[in-house]
């Protein structure tokens, strides 16, 4: 008896649960056409229309990049990463509301933005250098931050209490399980329990992993590069498998001998890319009630998988040597990037460049605006 307590309490304070799955998920297989070939699918297909929010442009607001776009109700969110470090808020007609800029060295300071999540209107920044959470109200004020010891890339909130990692095959030691580091952290931020999950072998070479920087932007789904499953964070602290991308018998194969070069050999950033080149690599799944939609690549062939979910989760690829084969035969205008979902709509933007007055708009636009907003409502 007191070694089963020691057992438990052992879990509760470490959270090494292993790699084993729920065996009573419903898990779907998909199984990709993977052409190497350009095939065309027509944005009118499932589109039903597209909108333009041309963003406010005023020297308060001057959007740098767009790393990562978040759409609530009421506002969109700009993540701009790189170049000014900040957050910015816009209403839904484009007009510029706030911007969050905190970089420094003191208390509530960050130094890089490595992710950012919205919740219940207030903003979250991850800063890995730090590994420290900062968490600010919808106007920009700081309310608190916290230091974890984890290393990760990317993070969302799930509920009040607990917040899920993606560390992107980072070396995360204290972690360990059986020679192998978690790819995925469950903390609670009241009481620092914690619970690890997809565990990787930790003799990998890491410069040689691909990395997946576009995980969680939709219902909480996750994607890694060297597995072949789609999952979903839950705020019951589990990791729901949601589908299993089969992409055929020799290119599994072809992932299957790059794992274990990278598990046997030291395989640098350079090699890396040369053993990528037949391996395929799946790099966002987003969600909406109608359809899913899962962007992968194979050397410099790009794909577009929409998942039919109002057909029994039909599935359409698009594919094209160097490009994303989904034709605008709508207005011509947008261009479907995918980079987010909010209900049943796609989000993405496009600059402004070579746009003038037009209906679409409903305002004259300069090349050096700030980008807009595409919408596609989707059918």
């Amino acid at each position: 008896m007191k070694q089963k307590y020691l057992l438990l309490v052992l879990w509760i304070l470490t959270g090494c649960v292993g790699q084993k799955q729920n065996s009573e998920d419903e898990v779907s297989n998909l199984d990709i056409p993977l052409r190497k070939t350009n095939y065309e699918v027509m944005m009118s297909t499932f589109v039903d229309s597209i909108s333009y929010i041309p963003l406010e442009t005023k020297d308060e607001c001057l959007i740098g990049s767009i790393d990562k776009i978040i759409v609530t109700d009421n506002f969109y969110y700009i993540v701009d990463k790189t170049i000014s470090y900040s957050v910015f808020c816009f209403d839904k007609s484009g007009k510029f509301i706030h911007k969050l800029s905190n970089r420094g060295v003191g208390s509530g300071e960050y130094m890089r933005i490595n992710d950012v999540d919205i919740y219940k209107d207030n903003v979250y920044i991850w800063d890995c250098s730090l590994q420290k959470l900062f968490i600010f109200d919808h106007f920009g004020r700081f309310i608190e931050e916290r230091k974890f010891d984890y290393m990760a890339e990317s993070f969302s909130v799930l509920d009040d209490s607990w917040i899920v990692f993606y560390a992107d095959y980072k070396d995360n030691g204290k972690y360990s399980c059986n020679n192998s580091y978690p790819n995925v952290l469950f903390v609670n931020i009241d009481n620092k329990q914690t619970k690890s999950d997809l565990f990787f072998d930790s003799r990998m070479s890491f410069p040689g992993i691909m990395s997946s920087p576009f995980n969680f932007v939709s219902n909480g789904n996750l994607v890694t590069s060297l597995n072949d499953t789609i999952y979903q964070a839950l705020p019951s602290v589990t990791l729901k498998r949601k589908y299993v991308v089969r992409f055929g018998e020799q290119n599994q194969k072809a992932k299957k001998d790059y794992i274990e070069k990278l598990r046997t050999e030291t395989v640098d950033l350079y090699r890396g890319r040369e053993l990528r080149k037949n391996v395929p690599y799946v790099y966002a799944f987003l969600e909406t009630p109608s359809y899913s939609f899962l962007k992968y690549n194979l050397g410099d062939y790009y794909y577009l998988g929409i998942i039919n979910h109002k057909e029994s989760d039909a599935y359409v690829e698009s594919s094209g040597y160097k490009k994303m084969n989904v034709v605008n035969d709508m207005d011509s205008i947008a261009i479907f990037m995918p980079l987010v979902t909010y209900k049943n709509a796609v989000y993405s933007y496009r600059s402004p460049d070579g746009i003038t007055f037009d209906e679409a708009f409903k305002k004259h636009i300069e090349p050096d605006d700030n980008p807009i907003i595409v919408k596609f409502e989707l059918k």
